[in-house]
């Protein structure tokens, strides 16, 4: 690249950078994994998909705070009562406490206490075809409250619903 200015005056000028990096190369040594897997991935309107969402602390020390954004897909209502059981269920525990939860158009925000060193959180909720749609799922990510770049993205799934 190669700028050049010729004349009396100032130049302005500003360079800006993207890329693009494939979902199948997954970066080595995440210290927080996520994945999260639909079943079915094809179904009609007003049937249900089972979406398991599977995170992973892949440190060697308990990760504090961390926030898991699921991703609702377009066109689906996630049902909220299996992330209130699921919090209900894990108020006891030390490693994968869901402390709370909050629902917006496009996701759902998780809030855990914390995961210990090694643990694997795996979390199962329903979502509700609400009419004919093909679409990728939004992102999902989990990641560090108070340490952001300690971070991992889901790949996004393909959902397709038919008309009943």
């Amino acid at each position: 690249m190669e700028i050049r200015f010729d004349g009396k005056g100032g130049l302005a000028y500003q360079v800006v950078g993207r890329y693009f990096v494939p979902w199948n190369v997954k970066p080595a040594n995440e210290p927080l994994s996520i994945g999260v897997a639909y079943d079915p991935t094809q179904l009609a309107q007003d049937d249900i998909a089972t979406a398991t969402a599977t995170v992973k602390n892949n440190l060697a020390k308990a990760a504090n705070m961390v926030m898991v954004d699921l991703g609702i897909p377009p066109g689906f209502d996630l049902l909220s009562e299996d992330l209130q059981a699921y919090q209900e269920k894990s108020a006891g525990q030390k490693s994968g406490r869901l402390e709370k939860f909050s629902m917006t158009a496009t996701q759902a925000i998780l809030y855990f206490d914390s995961i210990g060193a090694g643990d694997t959180v795996t979390l199962r909720f329903r979502l509700r075809a609400k009419y004919p749609i093909r679409a990728k799922t939004f992102a999902s990510r989990v990641y560090e409250y108070y340490d952001p770049a300690v971070n991992s993205v889901a790949r996004p799934v393909q959902l397709e619903v038919r008309k009943r």
